[in-house]
């Protein structure tokens, strides 16, 4: 970390998105679900809007969700374009990023790290099989952030590193092919 990284409350560069919608009935939807251990926000299967029951809230390319119940075991993430207006249940808490202070990118990689999931799990209170994230104690948590140029670069490096990884599992699937 350096000097110039300031502390900063999630709540300062999360916003909580309320975008609801009602799903029509004869419509066709995608839902969410987030994988543990920062292993992505794939969609979890497609319903139709007459089996929905009230409001859902829409998520949004970029945004960040993280599963009320399994946060504290690093289920959380950015949502992909592939899943840009899919469905998700009070259960998905969905944020917007102050993208001029943070870059949802950088969020995304922090996610993963086990710092964040410890952080994420001082944010989760209950009993045993009852624990689940506070989002007001959620927002409340402080992370070091750089500034954007420093995002911009450890995203790029960070990114470059997982492209090289992936090259790596692709040729040791193929070698093992052979």
């Amino acid at each position: 970390m350096n000097n110039h990284w300031k502390n900063v409350k999630l709540g300062e560069v999360l916003r909580r998105s309320a975008e609801t919608v009602t799903p029509e009935p004869g419509q066709e939807y995608s839902e969410i679900t987030v994988r543990l251990w920062g292993n992505g926000v794939v969609q979890r299967g497609r319903i139709m809007g007459a089996s929905v029951n009230g409001r859902r809230f829409i998520a949004r390319r970029g945004q960040f969700i993280a599963s009320r119940i399994d946060a504290r075991n690093g289920a959380m993430g950015l949502v992909p374009e592939s899943l840009d207006c899919a469905l998700v249940t009070n259960d998905f808490p969905l944020f917007t990023v102050a993208s001029d202070r943070m870059l949802p990118e950088y969020l995304g990689w922090l996610s993963k790290t086990q710092g964040f999931v410890e952080l994420c799990a001082k944010g989760s209170e209950g009993t045993t099989n009852r624990v689940r994230l506070k989002e007001d104690k959620f927002l409340d948590l402080a992370i070091p952030l750089p500034p954007i140029i420093e995002q911009r670069r450890i995203v790029a490096r960070i990114e470059e590193l997982a492209a090289q990884i992936a090259e790596a599992r692709t040729l040791r699937e193929q070698a093992a092919a052979d």
